[in-house]
């Protein structure tokens, strides 16, 4: 089965309303569906489509392209450009839609490109309609977003792409067969919003997570076993492993400053510039807020990211693929706790659309003359009426939600916001329930498990609308 295009309605309508010819830029990280949204555009237009690889020279490039272009234009073969000034000459001539796959790479292949379509795209009348990807978003908005670039106010649609969401993510999962409310958690704890993993895991028929993470991720020549070193070692070539260091010291957890530098063997002085390119480059790792003084940590954005680092990286010196399976079943529960409360981060604006504001919250105490840190997983706050929400998420069966509750009561009370007048409230979030309570100390208390939950994310898709092509 050819998985379908789902629920990218909002990006096609915007691509459809705009009058051609224009300019058009889609980013957006990695294996998040650039492409498929593009062709899905083009799929009954007459288009032209070019691959920007980097590991080509440039006069192959420009053979490749111009021999697909005279294919489209029906132009004889004694035609042949033999530089970019003389391509773009003939590629202005089109009438239909040209597509540039990965166009930052011409700054490597290429660099007078991005001058060369600028120059084109000002003088020339007659033009086609150019839309450009790329998932290397920092050297991409160096051609076309920052001022002085190239092509600087030149497109007239700039789309940053993100992951699908997680209501998106169980209707396909739903039309693979996977029915199990379970299951789907934990394959979106995974796998997060990326639809390419999900077309990984339909065209290997692979319907329950253990034979995915062993399919597709652990056994020697699974498709995933590389995915995250590749992308590193191609953005960074060289330097991939101190890279690749500093992430894998956020997985596990390491989210200040000293923490990561001493895990990935970096001066402190140097680790600005490599969490720079991280996070505006590639758009992997984001600082986020933890308390309401201007606190931040840094955290990985992408769950798949951060099981590759925690499992396939911190193990890569074990050859044997069957006692990595065996290490990563020992111990995923744990990693199924950290994702479980980001996925509940995620959801917490469809429970309580009222709440302006979620966070982690790291706060401190003093207990028997001693400073303590404790954390709470989530805080929602509206800053009018102010409410304050919060939430604890446990991945576990048979939860106790009074205990629960009457723990982070206590942890609530040391968090200093609006004391004398706010509106408390509680959550729990858990696989299951042994007991639940609607209220503590007269505030209200909800209780949600996974079908709770599941109900939520489909009244919600629902509401908004799934698109099926």
């Amino acid at each position: 089965m050819i998985i379908k295009f789902y629920n990218r309605k909002k990006e096609l309508e915007l691509l459809k309303k705009v009058r051609r010819p224009f300019l058009a830029v889609i980013y957006g990280r990695r294996r998040i569906g650039k492409t498929r949204l593009v062709l899905e555009f083009v799929k009954d237009d007459n288009y032209v489509y070019f691959f920007v690889n980097p590991r080509k020279s440039e006069v192959m490039l420009i053979e490749e392209f111009s021999n697909l272009l005279k294919e489209k234009m029906n132009i004889p073969d004694y035609v042949s450009p033999t530089f970019w000034e003389e391509f773009f000459d003939l590629l202005f001539e089109y009438d239909g839609v040209v597509i540039f796959d990965e166009f930052q790479w011409f700054l490597e292949v290429g660099r007078e490109v991005p001058y060369i379509l600028q120059k084109f795209w000002d003088v020339r009348d007659k033009k086609p309609t150019i839309i450009i990807t790329g998932s290397i978003v920092g050297m991409l908005k160096k051609l076309f977003v920052e001022e002085g670039a190239p092509l600087f106010k030149r497109a007239e649609v700039i789309m940053n792409l993100k992951p699908l969401d997680i209501g998106t993510i169980f209707t396909m999962l739903g039309d693979m067969g996977i029915r199990d409310i379970e299951e789907k958690f934990k394959i979106y704890m995974i796998f997060g919003g990326v639809p390419y993993y999900y077309a990984l895991i339909n065209k290997y028929g692979a319907r329950d997570v253990e034979n995915i993470i062993k399919e597709l991720i652990v056994e020697e020549n699974a498709p995933l076993r590389r995915e995250v070193e590749d992308v590193i070692v191609e953005s960074f070539k060289r330097e991939y492993k101190t890279y690749l260091a500093i992430l894998y010291a956020i997985a596990e957890g390491k989210t200040k400053f000293e923490e990561i530098a001493s895990v990935a063997g970096v001066k402190v002085t140097s680790l600005p510039a490599y969490l720079n390119d991280l996070m505006n480059m590639l758009d992997l790792i984001e600082r986020q807020p933890v308390g309401f003084k201007k606190r931040h940590i840094y955290l990985i954005k992408d769950r798949f990211h951060n099981f590759w680092l925690r499992y396939i990286y911190k193990y890569s010196s074990i050859s044997s693929s069957e006692r990595l399976f065996e290490l990563i079943m020992e111990t995923i529960n744990y990693f199924y706790g950290w994702s479980f409360e980001v996925t509940c981060r995620e959801i917490t604006p469809l429970l309580f659309p009222q709440m302006e504001n979620i966070m982690r919250y790291h706060g401190y105490l003093r207990r028997k003359g001693k400073r303590e840190v404790f954390e709470i997983d989530i805080v929602a706050l509206n800053e009018q009426t102010k409410e304050i929400l919060f939430a604890e998420c446990k991945w576990q069966d048979g939860v106790d939600a009074g205990k629960v509750v009457e723990e982070l009561a206590e942890k609530a009370r040391h968090v200093e916001w609006h004391n004398d007048e706010r509106k408390e409230s509680f959550a729990v979030f858990a696989k299951s329930f042994s007991k639940r309570i609607d209220e503590f100390e007269e505030k209200k208390v909800y209780c949600f498990d996974l079908e709770d939950m599941e109900r939520v994310i489909k009244a919600n898709s629902a509401r908004y609308g799934l698109q099926k092509v």
